[in-house]
C-alpha cells in the first residue's frame, strides 16, 4: 500500500442502523473513547480554523487540547447538544467559535480577535478553512479504504489506473494519456481501463456516503454534504 494515503484512518460502519457523531455524545457511557474519536477527526479542522483566526501554532494546540478536554470530556459541549439542529460538524464548528472568541477575551478584553490568514495570500474565511480541511482529512480516509479493498480482492491494478488516471499531478498537467497508462499496466485497451476506473468511482462514491452518514442525523444531509464535499474538490479533483 502506497504512503500518499495513510495519514490518517478512522473507524466505518457497516449498512444497516448508523451510529451518528451524535448518538455518540449523547451516551455517557463511552466517557474517553468519544474524545479521542473526535480529537482524531477534527484535529486538523480544528488547528486550520484556529490558525486562521489568528493564533499562533503553540496556541492553536493549546486551544485544541482545551476545548476538546473541556467543552467535550468536560461534558459542557455534551450537554448543549441538540440533534434537531441538523450537522454534528456545524454544531462543533460553532462551539469552537465561541470557545475561541471565550478565550482570547479572557485574554484581551480589549481586543478582538483578528482574522488574521497565516502563511496564505487568498481571502479564506476560518469557517471555510475548516471545512476545506475536513473534507481534505475525510478525502484521505476514503481513499486509504479504496486502496485496502482494493488490493484484498487483488484488483491492485484497478486501483493503479485508477490512482494515474484521477490523482496523479501528471494527468492535470496534460502529460499522460490513457494509451500510456494501459502500456504501462498492461491493459489491451483503453475501454477496459475506463470500465476499471468507473468501477471504482463508484466504490469510491459509496465509500464516502458510508463516511459521511455517521456525521449527520439523515440521509438527506448525507446527499447535502456530498455535494458540499463535491463543490470544494471541483476545481483541482473535477473527475470525482
Amino acid at each position: 500500500m502506497t504512503k500518499r494515503y495513510q495519514d490518517t484512518s478512522y473507524g466505518g460502519g457497516n449498512s444497516g442502523f448508523q451510529t451518528t457523531e451524535w448518538t455518540k455524545i449523547l451516551n455517557s457511557e463511552l466517557g474517553g473513547s468519544i474524545l479521542t474519536e473526535l480529537y482524531t477527526k477534527y484535529w486538523r479542522p480544528v488547528y486550520s480554523y484556529l490558525r486562521r483566526k489568528g493564533f499562533t501554532n503553540e496556541e492553536a494546540k493549546d486551544l485544541i487540547q482545551g476545548f476538546f478536554s473541556e467543552k467535550i470530556l468536560g461534558q459542557q459541549l455534551l450537554q448543549k447538544a441538540d440533534r434537531t439542529k441538523g450537522k454534528f460538524r456545524t454544531f462543533l464548528l460553532t462551539s469552537l467559535k465561541n470557545y475561541a472568541t471565550d478565550i482570547h477575551r479572557k485574554k484581551h478584553p480589549t481586543q478582538e480577535l483578528d482574522d488574521r490568514a497565516e502563511n496564505r495570500s487568498d481571502t479564506v474565511d476560518p469557517e471555510t478553512e475548516f471545512d476545506i480541511a475536513w473534507a481534505q482529512e475525510l478525502l484521505q480516509t476514503v481513499l486509504q479504504e479504496l486502496e485496502a479493498e482494493c488490493l484484498s480482492r487483488n484488483k491492485s491494478t484497478h486501483w493503479e489506473i485508477f490512482q494515474a488516471w484521477l490523482l496523479e499531478p501528471d494527468i492535470k498537467n496534460g502529460t499522460l494519456d490513457m494509451g500510456r497508462i494501459c502500456a504501462k499496466y498492461g491493459i489491451d485497451h483503453p475501454s477496459r481501463a475506463y470500465n476499471m476506473i468507473s468501477n471504482l468511482k463508484g466504490r469510491f462514491r459509496k465509500i464516502l456516503r458510508r463516511r459521511l452518514r455517521p456525521h449527520v442525523d439523515s440521509d438527506a444531509q448525507v446527499d447535502e454534504e456530498i455535494h458540499y464535499f463535491i463543490n470544494i474538490f471541483s476545481r483541482s479533483m473535477p473527475r470525482y
